[in-house]
């Protein structure tokens, strides 16, 4: 009778420990389901992210190169350097701005004039009925958009503008005999 008892016993928790086995393997079964989905999920989310950016980042290219190819858009800059190894200056007022429009360009910019120090800072204020050599060509990335002109003084200065389609951002360059190079970093937006 005891060995019975014991052949029982035995019985019982081996078919417990079969069972508790197959329901572990169930569950990891499951559990594996369950991640495989949340990973499916999480890709496909991710894709339609990435396709949802690369439109809206595709509608600004187009924006970017529409007000560029009208004439119509403004240079905001927030940084000025003087070259080749000037200080860097953030710059605050957001009146500073290069209105590049139809018929006219709006030149509002601080600069740096010298070629040697003493150098000392100035404020481009003028408007530009005519400018010349007045060029816009597309590269890879964006946009060059360059002028000259002698800002109603003694010397020519040479407006250089990189546009960076995907971003708006932009880099202008002034350059002159007269003075050393100044760099503006900023960005660009559309005259309204």
């Amino acid at each position: 009778m005891k060995t019975r008892f014991w052949i029982i016993l035995i019985t019982i928790a081996v078919t417990l420990s079969a069972l508790s086995l197959w329901v572990d393997a169930q569950q990891e079964d499951s559990r594996q389901q369950r991640r495989e989905q949340r990973q499916q999920m999480t890709a496909e989310r991710r894709a339609e992210r990435i396709k949802r950016r690369e439109e809206r980042t595709a509608a600004y290219i187009r924006h970017i190169d529409s007000i560029v190819l009208a004439h119509n858009f403004i240079f905001n800059p927030t940084s000025m350097q003087r070259q080749p190894a000037g200080p860097y200056h953030t710059l605050t007022n957001p009146s500073f701005e290069v209105a590049y429009r139809t018929d006219y360009i709006d030149v509002y910019i601080p600069f740096i004039k010298g070629v040697t120090p003493p150098y000392y800072p100035v404020v481009f204020n003028y408007i530009l009925p005519s400018v010349s050599n007045y060029t816009t060509v597309q590269h890879e990335g964006g946009w060059t958009v360059t002028f000259s002109s002698w800002l109603y003084g003694g010397s020519n200065y040479i407006f250089t503008l990189d546009i960076y389609s995907a971003s708006g951002s932009a880099v202008l360059t002034i350059k002159s005999l007269a003075d050393n190079t100044v760099v503006y970093s900023g960005y660009i937006t559309q005259v309204y």
